[in-house]
């Protein structure tokens, strides 16, 4: 069994449970915990984020993590690791989005998950030797586009980054969905700068397209 402790910085919307994503004190890498019950599609249930005294686990606490020995295998997601859901998450303190940066600094890139597209198919990224799904960077210029549907509204971030502009990034941040819930239709400012984590599906079974999503936002 492994032990990690991991500073979260990211818990977005995936289907009715949360995709949740850190980096390791120590090294700075990510790892993206996932549930090794099949039926939740590498998701984390919300009774699987509470720790023993009932508390829920939130953004930036540093949370130790036991992890099963089975290894995930992911070749578009390096980064997931199944936890052992027999044990709590424990939390073992908290930091500031600040000290995340000056201790590791963003992941900068050319290019976000290895193109300026809003998606990348799936067997080009298995083509890189070295993939990687989450991403922490600094944009600028940042949007909350809404699009209505019949029956829910789809969110969307355009921003800047690095001097190019990007559009259609799903939003998978909780907290700004609900901010924007209540307007309809178009495009509205949120912030002059923001620090982003950034997450890469995996393939849809339609297209084998692997979507670019702008999980948290700070």
């Amino acid at each position: 069994m492994k032990i990690f402790k991991l500073i979260i910085l990211a818990a977005s919307a995936k289907y009715n449970n949360f995709c949740v994503a850190g980096v390791d004190i120590e090294t700075g890498k990510w790892i993206r915990p996932i549930s090794e019950r099949e039926d939740l599609e590498e998701a984390v249930p919300l009774e699987d984020l509470e720790y023993p005294d009932g508390s829920k686990v939130e953004l930036l606490d540093v949370v130790e993590i036991k992890f099963s020995d089975r290894s995930a295998n992911n070749p578009i997601q390096p980064e997931n690791f199944f936890y052992n859901a027999k044990y709590f998450w424990q939390k073992v303190g908290r930091v500031t989005l600040q000290e995340v940066i000056d201790g590791r600094g963003f992941d900068l890139r050319d290019k976000i998950f290895f193109s300026d597209e809003r998606s990348i198919f799936g067997a080009d990224v298995e083509n890189f030797s070295e993939r990687e799904s989450l991403l922490l960077l600094p944009v600028e210029n940042l949007f909350i586009a809404i699009e209505e549907a019949e029956d829910h509204k789809k969110f969307f971030a355009d921003f800047d980054y690095r001097g190019k502009k990007f559009h259609r990034f799903s939003v998978g941040d909780i907290a700004v969905r609900k901010k924007f819930e209540a307007n309809g239709a178009g495009k509205y400012f949120f912030k002059d700068k923001a620090a982003v984590v950034f997450s890469l599906t995996n393939p849809f079974h339609t297209n084998y397209q692997c979507y670019k999503i702008a999980a948290q936002i700070f």
